[in-house]
This record gives structure tokens, sequence and C-alpha cells, in this order.
């Protein structure tokens, strides 16, 4: 990464050759232009004719473009896990814990490694047609969306299982403070009184300590499903952003117009946001179990005062509020997110689609120029992360003079295109493998990388505070996910099954992750 590379963009000349480099893409968006009217023009006159029935014939796309637009694609998939930060962890948890995702990973990785047929001497991924490589795509972001959909069953049982108990709860505490508001003759010793009825609202010990047993089970039953959905959900966010900036990255190879965002796409982003009011419900619910705690602890060895018993109950009756205002702002924000999920993973298969009809159309003079842009569309997947690399996606400028450069691209050469166009740039080095990122890298407990070691910050604590809390959930959801995957297992093992039987015949010496290796 220090070492300084033959780098062929040079900061001094970059007006110079961003006018050659604008003029050379103007006439290849020309050509690309042109005959891609002239082959819609054809199909339509052969329809018109009579030639095709019912169906649009294209070309056939040159094996070498397919291949290079599918390692592009591979590269892109295989390296979301290696460039992760905060969360790199859970991204593994995902693939470890669903075997269909990490299926997928085997295959996508069969593709940078392809086998060979000995029959004819050629590689299998050379002669792969468009239509095949579009299928395996659609077919693994179906796979991607169903595990945000098994996250969000994860999340409704939580959310839903976390507001039944407290709407249980406040009606049962409501029910004694009515009777004890009725039994009562003075309104003010009756609200003092009922205030307290809140933590004992049975008056019976062995009731009362059982109420606060059930409420004590459901904090631990929901915090275990916390770390199903968090995984699987993390994956598959950081898949779909990945592969939509690298999309956006090969449209660009040839030139193909962005689509924009749909309005429920948006709408659908606005909902999201109802996370971040969970997460607020969420710390300030968190304050309140220690406050009844140090009200509770000093009854202990003294006589309990009224007024502390009061605030108690008040707490307890607060706590229970904000914990289903988060359970409610929580499920809406997550169905947002899952709905988001499987409407960008449809997008994305729509998009290909699209990108293949337009390598259809490649002129055989421009065929090395496109695949000399998705090349540095590899290169760029191998070096930069996620939020670095949408970044570049989406700045027309600079990704242009990066998928035009004459050489390979490096990260010193990706750096110093960065700078020039006041893009941060930083060199993160995470178990020995570097990469570039748009913030310094973060690992698991919250301290970032400086250039020589991981150094602490001001977010730290906090962030050393919430690993402890996904180690917790993460080793508490152990259990209960063995117990669901036991169950589902058969189902998913027969889904693998049917998948390596379809496909034997192409990939007959690719590896395949067995059902039971992907459980801890």
């Amino acid at each position: 990464m220090r070492e300084r590379a033959d780098v062929s963009i040079e900061a001094a000349g970059m007006r110079e050759d961003r006018g050659c480099r604008r003029a050379e893409r103007d006439d290849f968006g020309k050509r690309l232009t042109q005959a891609s009217n002239a082959a819609r023009n054809a199909r339509l006159n052969a329809q018109l004719d009579g030639q095709v029935d019912g169906h649009v014939m294209s070309r056939r796309v040159d094996p070498q473009l397919s291949k290079a637009f599918a390692h592009a694609w591979a590269g892109l998939w295989l390296t979301t896990g290696p460039c992760q930060h905060f969360y790199r962890k859970e991204f593994d948890l995902a693939h470890e814990r669903d075997a269909r995702l990490a299926h997928n990973t085997q295959q996508v990785d069969a593709m940078l490694a392809p086998t060979h047929d000995v029959r004819n001497g050629v590689s299998s991924a050379a002669d792969a047609s468009i239509a095949r490589i579009g299928d395996d795509i659609s077919s693994w972001l179906d796979t991607v969306a169903a595990t945000g959909r098994r996250g969000w069953h994860f999340r409704a049982a939580r959310d839903a299982m976390s507001l039944v108990g407290n709407l249980s709860l406040l009606a049962v505490i409501a029910a004694c403070l009515y009777r004890e508001r009725d039994a009562d003759d003075e309104a003010s010793q009756g609200t003092a009184r009922g205030m307290t009825t809140a933590n004992t609202p049975f008056g019976v010990p062995w009731a009362d300590w059982s109420l606060l047993a059930f409420e004590g089970a459901k904090g631990v039953l929901t915090q275990s499903l916390g770390s199903s959905t968090l995984i699987r959900h993390h994956a598959v966010d950081e898949l779909l952003k990945r592969m939509d900036a690298g999309c956006r990255l090969l449209e660009a190879c040839v030139l193909l117009p962005a689509r924009p965002q749909t309005s429920w796409r948006g709408t659908l982003s606005h909902l999201t946001r109802a996370r971040d009011v969970a997460t607020l419900f969420t710390f300030a619910n968190s304050a309140v179990p220690p406050a009844r705690l140090g009200l509770w602890v000093p009854s202990w060895f003294s006589r309990p005062s009224p007024t502390t018993g009061e605030y108690r109950g008040i707490l307890r009756v607060a706590g229970l509020m904000l914990d289903s205002c988060r359970a409610v702002t929580s499920l809406l924000g997550t169905w947002a997110r899952n709905e988001a999920f499987t409407l960008d993973a449809r997008t994305l298969t729509q998009r290909w689609a699209a990108l293949s009809r337009r390598l259809a159309d490649v002129a055989p003079d421009d065929i090395a120029t496109v695949i000399s842009r998705a090349t540095r569309v590899t290169q760029l997947a191998r070096h930069c992360d996620t939020p670095l690399l949408a970044k570049i996606a989406s700045h027309p400028t600079l990704r242009e003079c990066l998928l035009a450069a004459a050489r390979d691209l490096s990260a010193s050469q990706i750096t110093v295109a960065c700078s020039e166009f006041d893009l941060p740039c930083h060199a993160s080095c995470v178990d020995g493998l570097s990469y570039l990122s748009l913030s310094p890298a973060e690992n698991p407990w919250g301290q970032r990388w400086t250039g020589d070691a991981w150094e602490s910050g001001g977010a730290t604590p906090a962030r050393a505070a919430y690993r402890l809390l996904l180690l917790y959930q993460h080793w508490s959801a152990a259990l209960l996910e063995r117990v669901v995957g036991a169950s589902s297992s058969q189902s998913d093992g027969e889904a693998v099954v049917k998948v390596r039987g379809d496909d034997a015949s192409s990939h007959a010496d690719a590896t395949h992750v067995e059902m039971e290796s992907t459980w801890l």
C-alpha cells in the first residue's frame, strides 16, 4: 500500500487527460448508442415482418465479454465480507447460520476459479451464456431476499412477543389500579398507593415474584431473538448495497443510463427511519431497570418508603410503555427495510437483464474497450470498501476517470484519483488484508485504524459496550436458532440438494456447503 506505484493518473495533467478521455468517451458512447439503436430497430422490424414469432431474438454476447462482466459481479459479491468494519463478525455469522446464503457464496467463488471440461479443454465460464449467468444472479438475489425475510420473521416474533407481554402487564397493573381506586375512600391516598401497587399488583408474594420473573424471561427471550435478525439483515443490506454500487459501475462501462429511484422505494427509505426512533426508545428504556433496582435495594435493609415505592411503580409503567413504543416502531421500520430488500433484489435482476441486452449490442470493435472497463470495476472492488465504492459510482467524473484508466488500477492510483476530486480515502488493514475505505476502519471493539495501529476514540467505550451486548445476544440466540434450524434443516437441505442436481452437469467439480457445517 505504501510503495509508490507507477500511477497512470497524473495529478498535474488531469485536465488534459480528462479532456482526452471525454472525447474518447463521446466517440465510444456514440458508437454504443448507434449499435444499440440499430439492433433494436432490426428486432422491431423482424417482429413486424413476422420473422420472429412473438419473441425478440438478440445477438449472442461475446464469451469473453460475458466472462469479464460475470467476473466483475462475482468479485463484487465476494469482496463484501472482507471489507466489513465493525459488523464483520455478524456478516460471517449470517453465512454460518444460513445454508442457502453460504451455498451462494460457494457458487460465486466457483465463477472466479472455474473448472475445466476435460472433453473440450475450455473453461466452463468462458462458454457460459449471458442468459445462464443472468439466471444464476437472479437465483442468488432471490436467496438474499429470502434471507432478509427469514430475519424479518425473527424480528416480528421478537417484537410481537415483547408487545403482547408489555400490554398484558399494563392491563394487569391497570386492573389493579382501578380496583384499588374504587376500594379507597381518599383520592390522594389512592393515587400514592396505586402507583406503589404497580410494583406488587396482586398483593401475594409468589404471584408478584412470578410476574417479575415473567418480565425478566420476556426480556431475555426477546434479546436472544435480536441477534438472529441483526446478522441476516446486516449481511443482506451490505450485499445489496455493494451490488447496487457495482451495478452502477458496470452500467457505466457501457454508458447505460442510470435508473431513477421509484417513489415507493423512497417511501420505504423514509419508513425505515422508524428503526432509529426505536433505538431512541431502547436507549431511554435501558435506563429504567437500573433506576428501579437502585430504588429497590434500600428497601432490603430498611423500612420501604412510600415515595420510593411510588417512583418505582411509575418507572415500571414508563418502562413498559417505552418498550411497547419500541416494539411498534421496530416492527414498522424492519418491515419497511425487508420490503426494500425485496424491491432492491428485484430491481438488480432487472438491471442485469438490461445490461445483458446492452452487451449484446456492443460492436466487435468496442469489445476490448468494454472488457477493459469491466476489469477496472473488478479492480475497484478488490481495493475499495462499500461506502467508498458507492461514492465513486455516484461521482460521474471520478468514475469515468477510473474506468478509462490506461493501466491496471492499484490502491495508490485510486487514492491519487480520489484526492484529486476531494474524496476522502483511507488506507486500512484488517486481518492482514489491505483496502481503501471512505472512513478509517473500525474493528469489532470500536477502535479506529490510524495507519499504523488501532487507536481508541471517544466513541470506543460505547461501541465496546455494544459489542458485549452483541456477544450476549449471539450466545443466547445459539440455542434458540438450533431449535429453529432443526425444524427447517430438512427443507433447506432439500433445496440445496435440488440446486446441486440442477447444476450437476455444469458445476460437476464445484464445492458445496453441507447443511450441518453451517450451524455453530
